[in-house]
């Protein structure tokens, strides 16, 4: 039964008996009396029943309401640590989306170094040759220069052995003219 209820069915007994009590002064009879109590007697123990139903029902209540207090703020602690856990979670997200980004500059810059690498190495056969040519092209330079300076050497040498071989000529001949041998060198 709820309070209402319960309620209702006091203020019914109490009216009745003010009514009756109020309606004549006369007594009741004792059998009237009698029944008057033993029905009072039994709304007042269903009364008494029902408000320590509500009491029970109440302190039920109460437990249910603080377990559910309870699951709150369990349910509130859970909310911060997972708002917190999703934050250091976009911290770190965002940590290796930098790191990524970096990496992919990075990464662009060496495709950019391999290709200009890749374009020097085409080359280098043709810069290789152009090499050997420049050289090539020196030592022949450098040859022909020692070819004319031992071209004006041998030049030289053969006008000194000329003009000693006409200096040993004449001697020998002016020797012979004076009756000495010529003396070998």
């Amino acid at each position: 039964m709820n309070q209402s209820a319960i309620l209702r069915r006091f203020c019914l007994v109490w009216l009745a008996l003010l009514s009756a009590g109020c309606a004549s002064n006369q007594p009741l009879p004792d059998s009237m009396a009698a029944a008057a109590q033993r029905q009072l007697e039994t709304v007042i123990l269903d009364t008494r029943a029902e408000a320590a139903a509500i009491r029970n029902e109440m302190a039920a209540t109460r437990i249910a309401a603080a377990k559910k207090e309870a699951e709150l703020q369990e349910l509130r602690r859970q909310v911060a640590e997972l708002r917190q856990a999703r934050a250091e979670q976009q911290q770190a997200f965002d940590a290796q989306q930098t790191e990524l980004m970096t990496t992919r500059a990075e990464r662009d810059q060496l495709v950019q170094a391999k290709a200009e690498v890749q374009a020097q190495l085409a080359e280098l056969p043709q810069l290789r040759q152009t090499a050997v040519e420049a050289s090539v092209q020196t030592r022949m330079k450098e040859l022909e220069s020692s070819m004319a300076t031992l071209t004006t050497e041998l030049e030289q040498v053969k006008k000194d052995l000329a003009r000693l071989q006409n200096e040993s000529d004449t001697k020998s001949r002016t020797s012979a003219k004076a009756g000495k041998t010529p003396r070998s060198p």
